[in-house]
């Protein structure tokens, strides 16, 4: 009797821990998520440069076009094909598929390797179906998980956050000196690897190039257009505007405010966020 007791009492005893093994949430000392349950939705944000295109590494030596993405909040997106910039929104469903909606695309022409990188680019934002980030990467990947394209993240500066584009800056002070709000004042643009806007009298575009902790405004061209005022002197600021923007070698942000300044001579350049 004894005897069958202690086999049974055994038996009860191995049922036990076999099943204490078999259970995934008490063995490993973690709560086991129910099946179906909601993955969290990934959140994007900042400025990434694409690092491979299907598969192929893409060059970034010289002045070699890039291709850039940029997260802003919302969902929205803006970058650079290498050649034109575009814009959008990311169309989620659920947590298991993004996609970027339609996109706006500036219609500039491209020859040679610029045509090249948008041609790839593109062919990737059209395909994507799911985006995953591993640190700063983010991956474009088809709906049957296929690498469409890998991006690293620029720089964590915060110039290159999201709140530095999508905005119009207008100048509040040029070198110390307050612009009269009844005039019309400086205004820049940031989106992607570019830089635009107005002198307050003519438009102007140019590059926004980042290195080594420095930004620059390169290739800077402006429209010509002779301009008065009632009060003030147009052609006078707009000069030592472009003065200033030329020497331009840091950027912050401070709240609503832009600071742009040179390590090299006294010019500052304070704007405020406009719509």
């Amino acid at each position: 009797m004894g005897s069958r007791l202690s086999k049974s009492g055994l038996a009860l005893a191995l049922y036990g821990l076999a099943a204490l093994v078999a259970s995934p949430a008490l063995s490993h000392g973690v709560h086991a998520p129910s099946i179906g349950a909601p993955k969290p939705v990934l959140v994007l944000e900042g400025e990434f440069v694409a690092s491979e295109l299907g598969g192929r590494p893409l060059n970034h030596n010289g002045d070699a076009p890039k291709a850039t993405l940029i997260f802003l909040p919302d969902d929205g997106v803006r970058g650079s094909t290498g050649c034109n910039r575009f814009s959008g929104k990311l169309v989620r469903s659920g947590a298991q598929s993004t996609r970027f909606g339609p996109l706006g695309l500036t219609k500039m022409a491209c020859i040679g390797p610029a045509k090249n990188l948008e041609v790839q680019m593109l062919a990737a934002l059209r395909a994507t179906n799911q985006i995953s980030k591993f640190g700063s990467e983010v991956r474009l990947l088809s709906a049957t998980g296929r690498v469409l394209a890998r991006l690293q993240t620029i720089s964590a500066r915060p110039e290159t956050g999201p709140s530095l584009y999508g905005k119009s800056w207008t100048l509040l002070s040029l070198n110390g000196q307050a612009l009269d709000r009844q005039n019309l004042r400086p205004q820049v643009t940031f989106e992607s690897n570019r830089i635009s806007g107005s002198t307050g009298c003519n438009q102007f575009s140019g590059v926004h190039q980042r290195s080594a902790g420095k930004s620059r405004f390169m290739n800077m061209m402006q429209t010509e257009r002779a301009c008065l005022a009632a009060i003030g002197d147009p052609m006078a600021t707009e000069a030592a505007f472009m003065a200033a923007l030329s020497q331009v070698d840091q950027i912050s942000l401070t709240g609503n405010q832009l600071i742009l300044k040179s390590s090299r001579s006294p010019d500052v350049l304070v704007f405020e966020a406009g719509d």
